[in-house]
């Protein structure tokens, strides 16, 4: 797909989709039934048709079930999954153009319930009994959950285009990727008000972030493109690697990963010592950093000639599970590497994979 778009076509693909997969901030849920050992496949589907599905891939038949939901309960699951969260038995599909947030059982992947009142739901983390759900309608803000009756508590106003959210020493860190626009910060939630306490500058447009073993954050940051009304790049900033202080949050360090190409995602080893990123529209590879000695690789850890389209490390293993999404309308492809960057076996999924999420 990358190789055969046009101008037109790269810069409108790269305003619209933008992907990963929630990482979760709760304690370890170990359930039962049919999907017990595995990871659930985020399968976006085609952008503008309800054919989003949940792929599971089964670590001890080595094999991958699709479209599980769909099977389960009977009906389509809806339109565009941005990404999935698990938290106590169940996991939250957010799905940004059916403005829902489908709840289903871990265990056996039956519908529970639903969340409504959102706008473009992106990402999901949780605290306490809560969800907090980044959404980019309302010009970003996160929606506050409450995890027992799925009701709405109140709204945060953060930045804009929020996307991924974690936990962190106790708060909640809300990276603000500037959805159509621009923006460079990351917002910290004190939980306990659920209010933003502290705004960070990091790079221009962060997407993700991870925790090291440290309890210092990095975050991914995208850069900023500003295209004319002929869909030609008139500015263009570089994508960065930033580290804050898992303490004060504060900048410590950042490194220029480049002034061309821009990843969407981030991940880290099971170790916590080895910082991965890549993905996304024109950024081929998945790049390895290790965090002793942080230098942006001139080459990738994981097969510099294809551009995955979202990526996930096995917490366990420390496997890469990479998803090439095609042509976003045909069945998608999950490829699993070794955490030394070999292709172990590639598995058929379903259209437009975008992240995998571990149980």
């Amino acid at each position: 797909m990358e190789s055969s778009l046009n101008k037109f076509g790269w810069a409108m693909l790269i305003i619209t989709f933008v992907t990963g997969c929630a990482k979760n901030s709760e304690p370890p849920y170990n359930p039962a039934g049919p999907y017990a050992k595995g990871a659930f496949i985020v399968n976006e589907g085609t952008y503008g048709q309800a054919n989003a599905s949940v792929g599971f891939y089964d670590f001890k038949s080595d094999s991958v079930s699709n479209s599980i939901f769909t099977i389960v309960n009977k009906h389509p699951l809806g339109k565009l999954l941005q990404s999935m969260y698990a938290v106590n038995g169940n996991v939250y599909m957010m799905l940004n153009l059916s403005d829902t947030v489908i709840v289903a059982s871990t265990d056996d992947f039956k519908e529970t319930g639903a969340i409504t009142g959102l706008s473009s739901p992106r990402y999901m983390t949780s605290y306490n009994g809560k969800g907090y759900i980044t959404q980019w309608g309302e010009e970003g803000v996160v929606k506050v959950i409450d995890l027992g009756s799925n009701s709405i508590l109140r709204t945060i106003k953060v930045g804009m285009g929020p996307e991924q959210a974690i936990v962190a020493n106790g708060t909640i860190l809300v990276c603000n990727g500037g959805a159509y626009d621009h923006d460079s910060t990351v917002s910290v939630i004190d939980p306990t008000i659920d209010k933003v306490i502290q705004t960070v500058m990091v790079g221009d447009n962060p997407k993700e972030l991870v925790i090291d073993k440290n309890k210092d954050i990095w975050v991914v940051c995208y850069g900023y493109i500003k295209y004319d009304a002929m869909f030609n790049i008139i500015l263009e900033t570089p994508s960065k690697l930033v580290k804050l202080s898992g303490e004060s949050f504060q900048k410590v360090a950042e490194y220029n990963i480049s002034p061309k190409r821009h990843p969407q995602h981030i991940d880290i080893s099971n170790d916590k010592s080895t910082i991965y990123f890549g993905g996304g529209f024109g950024y081929a590879g998945i790049y390895a950093v290790n965090i002793d000695a942080p230098v942006i690789p001139g080459s990738p850890l994981v097969d510099g000639s294809k551009y995955f389209y979202g990526f996930n490390v096995n917490p366990v293993n420390g496997e890469i599970y990479t998803c090439d999404a095609v042509d976003f309308t045909s069945p998608g492809i999950l490829l699993r590497y070794s955490a030394d960057g070999n292709l172990i076996k590639e598995y058929t999924v379903g259209v437009a994979p975008n992240g995998i999420l571990f149980k």
